[in-house]
Parts: structure tokens; sequence; C-alpha cells
């Protein structure tokens, strides 16, 4: 939970805004950051969640978390049940979630061989849930294949639609609002997705379509061959997102997009207002719990030892293979001297983390224990200010470059050709990438 320690601890500092978000400890600081040691890409990356502050017209402050009523759609926290079968009682967890506000569900075909899909269903019937109140989201298309390999029994169409009648029989309704391809088949044309998905849409049996774990060149061929041919597009891409950044592939064909030098297609997903519903997001556990896998406990020489195909020690090391690094372990440090000083937990922090980059961000959150269902829908409430997504990205603030100082130098805006410089621009007229990117080369050419 959040409590308000921040605001006792800089009282004198802490005001209220014109879009009465709080600001609970720090100072007012440029929005403008030195490159220092680090890429420009980091720059770029956390640019967004800076677009997003202005959108909001929220003022920002130095290293906190910003309580802001409803600053966050609690639709964007989405309650995953890729674990729901080994709950104690999972009924009783989907009441749970329920009756905080949880209004959507993730769901799998391939979840506990089914029961994820089974037990929602049996959830709604039991409970009398109203349909209309809740969306369901379930993903499906790799036949019995729980792992992901490329190797597997090519998708067929008369299997997949065989498949989502056993989804929507499983969850006892005659519709999902999204249903997701779980893994892309590059052996398969991107069309054929398009085609199959629409077929499905024009039958009513979804709302929406969307992938997960496609590239981003896969997802924008399939994008655009939809447009140009007057098919219902994909409206989402499920991707691995969180504030640990995978060093590898952490499953078999899965994607992600935390690294830094992914932000123009987080963007690209933004401008064309695709939703990305990310997984993940706590890394497996490395992102809430500050004391799971200690640095000094970790042997990267094992990490490809071989072991058995979907074994504990597989899961393990592949985990500890993508998140176990020195500069995910400094992150973690970072987000827990966040946590610490505004009254929050490790977990919180990194959820806020991929919800703060942009509004089009989605997570996914899954928990076998009731007790953390009130920990995420408070971040309905919470965002992180420009300082603390700099800290946790690695990079640091500028002090000795301001906007008011900068107007000898020349500002750029996109035109339909490309980027062209312009010294009449003003603040609000340059994009905040952009600004990030000038201001960075001024203080390395200075």
């Amino acid at each position: 939970m959040f409590h308000n320690t921040c605001a006792e601890e800089a009282s004198t500092r802490a005001s209220i805004s014109t879009s009465s978000s709080v600001r609970y400890s720090g100072h007012s600081r440029s929005r403008f950051f030195n490159k220092s040691k680090f890429s420009t890409s980091r720059f770029a990356f956390v640019a967004l969640a800076l677009l997003s502050f202005e959108k909001r017209g929220v003022s920002v402050s130095a290293f906190t978390v910003v309580r802001q009523n409803n600053s966050c759609d609690i639709n964007r926290i989405v309650f995953g049940t890729a674990a729901i079968s080994k709950a104690e009682n999972p009924q009783e967890l989907l009441d749970e979630a329920y009756a905080k506000g949880f209004r959507r569900f993730d769901l799998a075909r391939t979840y506990g061989a089914g029961a994820s899909e089974k037990i929602f269903g049996e959830w709604m019937s039991s409970r009398q849930v109203d349909r209309s109140s809740v969306d369901i989201i379930t993903k499906g298309g790799m036949g019995s294949d729980a792992f992901g390999r490329p190797d597997r029994p090519l998708l067929t169409h008369s299997e997949l639609m065989e498949e989502v009648s056993m989804s929507l029989q499983a969850l006892q309704t005659d519709f999902v609002n999204l249903y997701m391809f779980h893994r892309d088949d590059p052996r398969i044309p991107a069309e054929t997705f398009v085609l199959w998905a629409n077929e499905l849409v024009d039958a009513g049996k979804i709302g929406r379509w969307g992938v997960s774990n496609w590239s981003f060149e896969r997802f924008r061929a399939a994008h655009s061959f939809a447009l140009e041919n007057g098919f219902e597009p994909p409206s989402s891409n499920s991707p691995q997102f969180s504030l640990a950044v995978p060093q590898c592939e952490v499953w078999p064909t899965t994607h992600s997009i935390s690294a830094p030098e992914e932000t123009s297609k987080i963007r690209w997903y933004e401008e064309n207002n695709v939703e990305l519903l990310c997984w993940e997001v706590l890394a497996k556990g490395f992102m809430a719990k500050p004391d799971l896998w200690p640095q000094h406990e970790v042997d990267p020489s094992s990490f490809d030892d071989p072991v058995h195909l979907g074994s504990e020690e597989w899961r393990i090391q592949r985990m500890q293979k993508a998140y176990c690094n020195p500069e995910n372990y400094r992150r973690r440090e970072v987000a827990m001297e966040l946590a610490k000083s505004c009254g929050c937990n490790l977990a919180q922090i990194a959820v806020l983390y991929p919800l703060t980059v942009g509004k089009h961000i989605s997570v996914i959150f899954g928990t076998k224990n009731a007790k953390n269902l009130e920990d995420m829908v408070s971040l309905q409430h919470l965002h992180l200010d420009d300082e603390a997504v700099m800290r946790l990205a690695g990079t640091v603030p500028i002090k000795s470059v301001r906007m008011a100082g900068a107007n000898n130098v020349r500002t750029f805006r996109h035109n339909k050709i490309g980027i062209q410089g312009s010294s009449s621009l003003t603040k609000k007229n340059v994009p905040v990438l952009d600004r990030l990117r000038l201001f960075a080369f001024r203080t390395d050419n200075k």
C-alpha cells in the first residue's frame, strides 16, 4: 500500500498542481537529462513516460511516486490466470479480484492444460456474473505445445477453429472480448493469421483479435495487410516488458520490449492505437522479492548447462539467465530505495514502471494470494515522476542545461520527409524524444 511518508518527510516542499496531483517529495527539476555514460536510446525510452506527464498536465518532482486520483485506468491492470489452478481456492480468489475492481482477465488454452479457462467459466456460471461486466482475453493457436517450441506441429485452419470452440465451451460463453494467437509461427504467412482472425470476428466468436510474442516486424506486416485490404487489424500485441531487462529470450519464441532500443517500436504502437498487453512485469518475482536470487549466489557459468526441457531446473535456469545480471540488480536496488522512501513495496514500483511509460501499455498481474490484490488496485491512483523513471532506467538528471538557457540551440520537428532543423519552435511544439536527444547532444558537445 502507498502511504504518505514522502509527504511527511518533505512537507515543506510538497505542493498540489493544477491537475490535482500531489508531489510528495523533491524539488521541481528540468525535464532534460544528461546522456552521461549511457546510450542515447535510454533517453528515447524514458521520454515516452515524460510525454504522458505532459499530456496529463501533471507537474513532476524529484524521485518519488505521485498520487493522482484515477491517473491509471484500472482496466490497464489485467488479472492473470496462468497459475490460478494452483491457488488454494481459485473461485474465492476470483471473487476477491472481482470485488476489488478487476474486470479484465487474461487466460490461455495452454494455462494449466485448459484449467484456467475451465475454472473461470465455472466461476462466472456459479456466481452468475454479468457477462457484460467482464472483459475476457484468451489465447490459443499452440495446440498441445506448452513451451512455444518453433518445431511444434503446424497450426491449421480447422485446428484453430476447433480450439476456439473448446475455449468458448470451457469459458461457458459464446464470445471472448479479445482473442490472441499465443505465439507466432513464421512458417505461416502473417496474412493467413489476419484472414483466420477476421473469420472469427465476423462469426461473432471474438470481439477483437491480437497476437502474443510477435516480433515488431511481423506485427506491422499483419497490421498493414489488414488495413490495406479492409480487414480488422490486430488491436494488441503481448510482449514481455519489465523493469528488469532480459538479456536473452526468456521462454522459447517470446519477444521483449524492455530494452531501451525498443523505444521507437513502443512509440509506433502508441501512434497506431495498439495496446501492449505486457507479461512477466515482475520478472518472475525478481522485481517482487528483494531477496530472490541474491547476486552472490547466482552462478552465470551454469546458465548453459544441459537440463531437461520443462523441468524446474530448466525454468530456473532460463529465468536467471534472462534476469540475473548487474544492471538488473542495480535497478532492483534503486526500486527498493524508491519503495522505502514512498511507503510502497518493490512489486508496486516495478508495475508502475511500464504503466508510466505509456497509456497504451497494460500489465498482466497474476497471484495465488488474495492479499496481493490491493497492492495492484491502488496503482490506479499512482505513477512515477520523471526522475524516478530516469534513475530506474539508468540515466541521471541534467543540472547545467535548462530550456531558458538554450535559446541558441536549434530544436527539431518532424515533417513528412524526416526531421528538419528549426530555431523558432517552442518547447511545447517539440516532441519529448527530440528534446531529450537535443539536450543530450548539447551537453556532450559543450
